[in-house]
């Protein structure tokens, strides 16, 4: 209980982002390739020292560099790594599907490829939440503990689709919110066949970058081997009007539970705003996205959800002192224990 007050106390009390980024040029090259699978590597960019290390994994389709806000401050008190997973930055891609079960395969080989000591707090974005639970059921000794920054959940897709129909929307409305998705997906693999330039959407600039960085980023993102590789992320996690999706009968296939660990998760303050659906409906889609992460925290006995204050999805941007202070937090702990 100590330990979920002291965090929505620091959580309530961050301010304006106002974070010390880590200089655009760390970004803009590779770190270590390792070696995880034959001659296949993914890069690994690690700064700082200390135990135990924080290794930040990234959301759907992006690289290392959304944590340009938050690695540094971290790397003050402890070694911080980031890295690419397979097909996207410096990472070599996989030949293979880019399902959970592959990503947390190539997470725990390259833990001891990269000689870093376990186990590790995990900092999880977005779909990486998935990975998190995964690589804890299948490997818990690789891990001391988890924050889980807006993270996606098992059942994610049935959970809001019945949301949404209880607050009356229509089947056909959530139905072509899923259908657009794959259509994204398709596209994606559309544009990796394209000669550049690649139409803008194909890759598009990310405008909270800086210039130079966004340019960067965007040229990574407009290769084929990122855009299969996004696409393959996509498919692995969107599920059909009959079928679930290759991410949740995976970590269906496991006994998910983190113990007594610390697991930290950061929920959006942001209201949801999906098209088509009125703001009742969208209210409701809130409710479950914070249900997902309640029954998230409590697979640890030491878990927590906090809603952050002034964020969106992207909490390591909007409110990147409030995803410092929940992995400081999850460090002293861990030392603590």
């Amino acid at each position: 209980m100590k330990f979920r007050v002291a965090l929505a106390a620091v959580v309530l009390a961050t301010g304006s982002a106002a974070a010390e980024p880590v200089p655009d040029a760390s970004y803009m090259h590779s770190g270590q390739l390792v070696a995880v699978d034959g001659p296949r590597r993914l890069n690994l960019a690690c700064m700082g020292h200390g135990s135990p290390t924080v290794l930040f994994d990234s959301g759907m389709g992006d690289g290392t560099l959304v944590w340009r806000l938050v690695q540094g401050e971290v790397a003050k008190l402890t070694r911080a790594c980031a890295y690419d997973r397979a097909g996207i930055g410096f990472s070599d891609p996989r030949i293979g599907q880019s399902d959970a079960m592959a990503i947390v395969a190539d997470l725990h080989a390259l833990l001891p490829a990269a000689r870093i000591k376990t186990p590790i707090l995990y900092v999880g974005h977005s779909m990486a939440g998935l990975y998190g639970v995964l690589l804890q059921a299948t490997h818990p000794g690789d891990l001391a503990g988890a924050v889980l920054v807006e993270p996606s959940f098992a059942n994610q897709w049935d959970s809001i689709s019945a949301a949404t129909m209880a607050a009356g929307a229509p089947a056909a409305v959530g139905d072509a919110l899923l259908a657009s998705l794959h259509a994204q997906a398709r596209r994606m693999k559309e544009c990796a066949a394209l000669p550049a330039p690649l139409p803008g959407d194909c890759a598009a600039s990310d405008s909270r970058l800086p210039p130079d960085l966004a340019a960067f980023n965007k040229a990574q993102k407009s290769q084929p081997s990122y855009l299969l590789t996004k696409a393959s992320e996509y498919e692995s996690f969107l599920s059909t009007k009959d079928h679930k999706n290759m991410d949740q009968r995976e970590l269906e296939a496991v006994t998910a539970g983190f113990g007594d660990k610390p697991l930290i998760v950061l929920t959006q303050s942001q209201p949801q705003s999906l098209p088509g659906f009125t703001p009742q409906q969208n209210a409701a889609v809130d409710r479950v996205w914070k249900a997902g992460h309640d029954k998230l925290a409590a697979l640890s006995t030491r878990g927590s959800n906090t809603v952050v204050p002034g964020s969106g999805h992207y909490i390591q941007y909007d409110q990147p002192q409030a995803v410092i202070d929940a992995v400081k937090l999850a460090v002293t702990e861990i030392r603590g224990r």
